[in-house]
């Protein structure tokens, strides 16, 4: 499922997007004035979805999808004569959300994927969809066998070759459809006789059609693989695919510093979540003594928050989908393996679903005892509820109250939490970190650890 809030046509801006599912590769977005695109690449297929304003009523909108797997077409076998098509490279969108990579954890944010992305930065949309998944330069072919030097290779033939190589779906349209692409300019015949003569010629025109680096590598990609298909030596090709690589590389490496913030604008936001914090506890006292417990016993959302943010500033910033449909109990008993709870008796939070719930329960010791005892007057309740008293049907909801409340959301707390923790240096604390929130160190020093200039 996809979840997006505050779609805005307008000003070409989302506030946040959630994708819920594991093995997520990347995740891509285009919003025009117009129209809105979202390309989700996961193991073995590639999920499309596509929003048009005027197909919605309201200027700002939120909304849920189901996403829909691509049609998988079998490539044309039989050797045909296509029409001259040239494609037109897309011209530059305006700046969208921020990049979500998916791995670990889809920030969007190292995005990333992600169970849920954080889009709150802009960031500039690609110019146009890279391929996604590459053959790397040094990547083996199977042997095949021999093919005659007088057999003409037409179109057809090399995509017979292809499909015997190539056993993703995705992976061979991207493929065909760019071979095909440069033997309709080149309007040569044998394929062979193309990539023997025109090995210069194909690289400048793919790089006259496109400007942004990742898109031309998949693209020098694409043909390559003909080459080697064909035992062709295609020593510029190699070269062009890692002088991109290389480029491609500089540029994430130049955007990870450019988005690096000072210490001192983390420690404020740090010290902005600890008076929230100070003042959600004195009103929950003075409501205590003025009111007999109104606010405990009703489970107020102010008591719900206080306790979220304790849980954060004191052990780690979970995830809100982790925390939305989590039990508030004094047993075991009446848990099972597929819910999250807090279990006051044992003083632990249990994560059973959890973005990373293939490496087993997650469970956190607390030792807080004021939290334990507001948690106390909340057994048989869930964490948090919406206004309604029900549950959130969404993290996106309950991280939207949360941002209401805070002016900051879930994380850019984690953001704080995370640099902290990588300036102190403590060990200790860096594993419990990995384990509460859910990430190891490398995702946290990759996409976490922004306040550090």
């Amino acid at each position: 499922m996809i979840k997006i809030t505050n779609l805005n046509f307008q000003t070409q801006t989302i506030d946040n997007i959630e994708v819920d599912g594991e093995d997520i590769h990347n995740v891509e977005l285009k919003l025009t004035k117009t129209t809105f695109k979202i390309v989700l690449v996961k193991e073995g297929e590639t999920i499309k979805k596509q929003i048009k304003k005027k197909d919605v009523i309201n200027e700002v909108v939120d909304v849920v999808l189901e996403p829909v797997l691509e049609p998988i077409i079998d490539p044309v076998i039989e050797p045909v004569i296509e029409p001259v098509i040239e494609e037109i490279p897309v011209e530059e969108e305006i700046a969208v959300i921020e990049e979500i990579s998916v791995m670990e954890e889809i920030p969007v944010e190292e995005i990333p994927v992600i169970e849920e992305i954080p889009v709150i930065e802009e960031i500039p949309v690609e110019e146009e969809i890279p391929v996604i998944e590459e053959i790397s330069v040094m990547e083996e072919i199977p042997v095949m066998e021999e093919i005659p030097n007088n057999e003409t290779i037409t179109l057809g033939k090399m995509k017979e070759l292809l499909k015997e190589h190539i056993p993703n779906q995705n992976t061979l349209d991207s493929y065909v459809r760019t071979i095909q692409q440069v033997h309709n300019h080149f309007k040569i015949e044998d394929m062979t006789e193309l990539f023997k003569t025109k090995e210069q010629d194909i690289i400048s025109y793919i790089e006259s059609q496109y400007s942004n680096n990742s898109t031309i590598k998949s693209k020098l990609c694409s043909v390559y693989k003909g080459y080697k298909i064909l035992n062709i030596n295609g020593e510029m090709f190699k070269n062009k695919i890692d002088l991109y690589s290389t480029k491609q590389t500089l540029k994430q490496e130049e955007t990870k510093e450019e988005n690096k913030k000072s210490v001192e604008e983390g420690n404020e936001i740090l010290s902005h979540f600890e008076n929230h914090l100070a003042e959600l506890k004195t009103k929950i006292k003075k409501d205590t003594i003025e009111n007999d417990n109104a606010m405990l016993n009703n489970w107020d959302v102010k008591v719900q928050l206080y306790c979220v943010l304790t849980i954060y500033l004191t052990y780690g910033v979970l995830r809100p989908s982790e925390l939305i449909d989590c039990k508030i109990t004094d047993t075991d008993t009446d848990c099972d393996e597929k819910i999250n709870y807090i279990n006051v008796t044992k003083k632990q939070i249990v994560i059973n679903n959890h973005k990373n719930d293939r490496n087993g329960v997650k469970i956190i010791d607390i030792d807080d005892k004021k939290l334990l005892g507001i948690l106390r007057k909340g057994i048989g309740k869930h964490l948090i509820l919406n206004q309604n008293g029900e549950l959130y049907q969404s993290s996106s909801a309950f991280s939207k109250v949360f941002m209401k409340y805070f002016e900051y959301n879930v994380y850019d707390l984690r953001k704080v939490i995370s640099s902290k923790c990588i300036a102190e240096g403590n060990i200790e604390k860096i594993k419990q970190l990995e384990h509460i929130q859910g990430h190891n160190l490398n995702t946290i020093l990759e996409f976490y650890n922004v306040y550090k200039k």
